[in-house]
């Protein structure tokens, strides 16, 4: 969307924060690359259904974790995707 920049859209200055991104993978601390999960998540149509896909990686581990079924939305997905880390780190 065409936004103009710093528009507040009514919220308190004080309030919004930018979220900061994660370091790549090759650049995190020892702990970090033991116990760091990827997670990731979409949707999108396929014909007249919408399916989510999430995903969990670990380089250290070597997990793979993927789950799929429709309906919902991307950030029910993602949503999922963070469900599968915690259950790969229990």
């Amino acid at each position: 969307m065409d936004w103009p920049e710093c528009r507040d859209f009514g919220a308190l200055p004080e309030k919004v924060s930018r979220a900061q991104e994660a370091q790549p993978c090759n650049e995190l601390s020892e702990d970090g690359r033991h116990y760091g999960l990827f997670t990731d998540g979409c949707c999108c149509a396929v014909g007249n259904h919408w399916k989510w896909k999430a995903a969990v990686w670990s380089p250290t581990w070597q997990v793979t974790e993927a789950a799929e079924r429709e309906g919902d939305s991307s950030q029910s997905a993602e949503g999922q995707a963070i469900e599968l880390a915690l259950e790969i780190a229990e």
